[in-house]
């Protein structure tokens, strides 16, 4: 199953992209952000690489709870400071057949004070019979947390003008 998000701000497309890298950094300020723990991360060139560890526990689906024994997904991703683009795939640790997420998003400026994100996102469930309802259950429940995103990185931008 394949969507397309597109969200809009209005900053710079340099001030969306500081908002983007630090929010991270101060979780007090995000509690929504606490269910995310970065593992790993290092900076080659113009690459930076992740894993991060996503909890899940209440949000996650009941259909998906009862097939995981840990509520939660890992990413990985590569962000190219060059062309601003992050790819990304998420899934179960060990039990990328259950439900995987993979996509890129983009990071472009529209104007002076415009900028957007845009994720080309695929959600792929190799469970028997249940496949597809998982893939539709996780394409909400991502599409929920790119939104509850936005919304972080909205107050994170309004924190920098306070």
């Amino acid at each position: 199953m394949k969507y397309k998000v597109v969200q809009q701000f209005p900053v710079p497309l340099k001030d969306l992209l500081k908002a983007r890298e630090d929010r991270y950094k101060y979780l007090d300020k995000f509690p929504e952000l606490k269910n995310v723990e970065l593992l790993e991360e290092k900076k080659e060139g113009n690459m930076v690489y992740q894993k991060r560890k996503v909890k899940l526990a209440e949000s996650m689906p009941k259909v998906l709870a009862a097939l995981l024994s840990d509520p939660s997904l890992l990413e990985n991703s590569t962000f190219n400071l060059d062309t601003n683009t992050h790819e990304f795939t998420l899934s179960p640790p060990g039990n990328e057949n259950i439900v995987k997420i993979s996509g890129v998003s983009v990071y472009k400026e529209l104007g002076p004070n415009e900028s957007e994100r845009s994720y080309d996102v695929e959600v792929k469930s190799g469970v028997f019979l249940m496949g597809a309802a998982i893939e539709a259950v996780i394409e909400e429940v991502h599409k929920h947390s790119l939104d509850k995103d936005k919304n972080s990185i909205s107050e994170f931008l309004n924190s920098y003008k306070a």
